[in-house]
């Protein structure tokens, strides 16, 4: 498939569409791997008593974890996956065969704390597409807004994601 004005045309045809993801329940568990892959320490992390102390209800997860995991089950099989181990699926209202996706930056607002015991849910929208010119050919760069947000609704985490497709 080329990057070309067909193509844009395709993904803007989306713009608006939403999903919706249940990711699941903050474990203790998540909190702290992840806490300890990016070199965190702060004992809100590991200390439900220290996090209490604090008035949290159990340990805080760092802000950018519910960003930062990609896949929240056991992930596809071997057969679900791109050629660039990409799932299929993640990009549901991109059309992405014979294309190279490419993470183009992030913004992050943070709006609240997220103690383990949270169930979270993410709520994704195409919020634009674009052709650009790029040094080594056309790149359209699509842009997604995911709201993260707890059981009763409040949102937790906003982002907006671009991607680069070449």
């Amino acid at each position: 498939m080329a990057v070309d004005q067909t193509l844009l045309q395709t993904i803007r045809a989306s713009i608006g569409s939403q999903s919706t993801h249940v990711l699941g329940e903050i474990t203790p568990v998540l909190i702290r791997r992840y806490a300890r892959a990016i070199g965190e320490s702060n004992p809100l992390y590991y200390d439900a008593a220290f996090a209490q102390s604090q008035g949290y209800a159990d340990i805080v997860a760092p802000p950018n974890l519910v960003t930062a995991v990609s896949v929240w089950d056991e992930g596809p099989s071997t057969d679900e996956l791109r050629v660039d181990g990409t799932p299929a699926a993640a990009l549901e209202d991109v059309p992405t065969e014979g294309v190279r996706v490419m993470g183009g930056g992030e913004d992050m607002e943070f709006h609240a704390p997220i103690t383990a015991g949270t169930r979270v849910e993410e709520r994704s929208t195409l919020i634009d597409a674009e052709l650009r010119d790029g040094r080594s050919g056309p790149v359209i760069v699509v842009t997604h807004r995911h709201e993260f947000l707890d059981s009763h609704g409040h949102l937790l985490v906003t982002t907006t994601r671009k991607l680069l497709l070449r």
